[in-house]
């Protein structure tokens, strides 16, 4: 009984540890007002406090409120929104994923709230003036999202197997390295013929691949 209550004990700290850590990278990202106070200090509210463009530009007591402020924190958000991210093709692809996912599973549960009649709705024609029945937007939604998830899930595999590859390649490429610098360490080779056996390698190495690639 008391293994169990110090297992549970020390999941709480675990638990309260990585919100502590989460919340001083939070703080670490957050973007201040940064206006200089008539006191000479930074202001330190958070940007955009108090106006309709919390997160970026000054604060309501700073100008933010003024169209001028309002002009800059656009500005600085379009810089923020263009700011390069240093991610790889995989983690990247992974992020869209999930936030398809989460798209879908909000389209889904909009569409599972319709009544069977509300599934299709009437449309108006302008080019014939013909009325239609067409489905409702919520669905159309849900099914373009629907393709999305599966075009980005087949994209994450084939980078996932080309990542893969790439990775097993350079393992080989690496053992073939370190066998090749055993076998000429055991021959004792004087360095002239060291510099001499260089090239031949990777030349062989060279024909290795290209008949590997037209195998393949």
């Amino acid at each position: 009984m008391w293994r169990v209550a110090n297992t549970k004990r020390a999941k709480a700290l675990n638990r309260k540890a990585e919100m502590e850590a989460q919340k001083r990278r939070d703080d670490a990202t957050v973007n201040i007002c940064g206006a200089q106070k008539h006191d000479g200090s930074i202001c330190s509210q958070r940007a955009g406090w108090g106006t309709t463009h919390v997160g970026w530009g000054r604060c309501r007591h700073h100008g933010g409120m003024l169209r001028g402020g309002a002009i800059a924190a656009a500005r600085e958000e379009m810089h923020g929104m263009a700011r390069p991210a240093n991610v790889s093709a995989q983690q990247a692809l992974r992020a869209v994923l999930r936030l398809a996912a989460g798209q879908l599973a909000y389209a889904s549960a909009q569409v599972s709230n319709l009544s069977d009649d509300d599934l299709f709705v009437r449309a108006y024609s302008p080019s014939d003036g013909a009325i239609t029945m067409v489905p409702h937007h919520w669905l159309k939604l849900q099914r373009d999202v629907m393709n999305d998830v599966a075009r980005y899930s087949k994209m994450a595999m084939d980078a996932g197997v080309a990542e893969r590859g790439i990775l097993v390649k350079e393992q080989q490429t690496t053992m073939v390295a370190d066998l090749l610098e055993r076998v000429v360490d055991s021959l004792e080779l004087t360095d002239e013929q060291r510099e001499q056996l260089g090239p031949t390698i990777r030349r062989h190495l060279t024909l290795v691949e290209d008949d590997a690639q037209d195998d393949g």
